[in-house]
């Protein structure tokens, strides 16, 4: 039997959905690195919008620790930009992990 009122409901929570995930799309969440030469920025999509190293600190560092403290605040950023999207989405889903959004 057609239920007009869930067709109404769901449409309504597929426009919340689509309104939080333009807010994921927007957000942005940098992560330093322990000692403040590495600035990572990360979308709420998880993709890095812009790394920023310190150029004194790039002079002196050795390409072995360079490539751990950036692995390192990748790591860190990437997972606070997940939480702060999960976060946002638990907002209409109540915390379900609903896959794609």
């Amino acid at each position: 039997m057609f239920n007009m009122d869930k067709l109404k409901q769901a449409g309504s929570l597929m426009k919340q959905m689509n309104g939080l995930k333009k807010k994921i799309d927007k957000l942005e969440t940098i992560a330093t690195s322990k000692d403040g030469n590495i600035e990572i920025t990360i979308q709420g999509t998880s993709n890095v919008k812009s790394i920023k190293i310190n150029d004194e600190f790039l002079s002196q560092v050795s390409s072995k620790d360079l490539e751990k403290n950036l692995a390192k605040a990748l790591n860190e950023g990437i997972k606070e930009a997940e939480k702060a999207s999960k976060k946002i989405m638990s907002e209409v889903t109540g915390g379900l992990n609903i896959p794609g959004l």
